[in-house]
């Protein structure tokens, strides 16, 4: 099975550009490691395919090259955050039209290859400047879980989750700047998605 992590930053986690195995440091690594040990006599070809800022327009432009011509048995699609985080780092708008438009586009393009998907919500912890981010964070969010229902497509709500556990949990421990995950969140990340892929595998 030929599984295709599709995303940003969270996904690419420092991944080796120059080598096309090279999974990086985060959550895929660890969902990697995680799917071996969990069927060592399956053959899994895993790809990371994530590249730091991209927003969902930047997707749509690579999926062809990065996820169509690698013929996937199933997609992890995580991708938004910097739908949002633009707004704030250069005053690039990403209207909730346009996020709905890029999203379904991907799905679109990803659902005709015959792969599965899964799709991760974006997130942003309530700290620090990432505040601001929350109310367009909910309503990409709101954008990726309406689609999700209508394609009858498996969603992880990362960013529910994140937010019901650091009621208790200090913030920082999942990712100290609110959006990259540490460790510790790329290891929570990682059993929510092999838990998912465990129903098809």
């Amino acid at each position: 099975m030929k599984i295709v992590f599709f995303g940003d930053s969270i996904t690419e986690a420092g991944r080796n550009f120059s080598d096309p195995n090279d999974l990086g440091t985060g959550y895929v690594k660890f969902a990697e490691a995680k799917l071996r040990l969990l069927y060592p006599d399956s053959p899994f070809e895993i790809v990371n395919r994530g590249v730091g800022g991209d927003k969902t327009a930047d997707l749509l432009a690579r999926v062809q090259r990065d996820v169509v011509a690698e013929a996937p048995d199933f997609v992890v699609l995580q991708v938004g955050v910097n739908d949002v985080w633009a707004r704030f780092a250069g005053g690039a708008i990403v209207s909730p039209e346009e996020f709905r438009n890029n999203y379904a586009a991907l799905l679109d393009k990803i659902s005709a290859t015959g792969a599965k998907l899964l799709l991760i919500q974006p997130f942003a912890l309530a700290m620090s400047d990432k505040k601001r981010f929350r109310p367009y964070l909910e309503t990409f969010n709101g954008i990726i879980h309406e689609l999700a229902q209508e394609r009858q497509l498996a969603h992880i709500p990362l960013d529910e989750i994140f937010t019901g556990i650091t009621q208790d949990i200090d913030p920082a421990q999942f990712a100290t700047d609110g959006v990259h995950p540490t460790h510790r969140g790329c290891r929570y990340i990682a059993d929510l998605v092999v838990k998912e892929l465990k129903k098809v595998l």
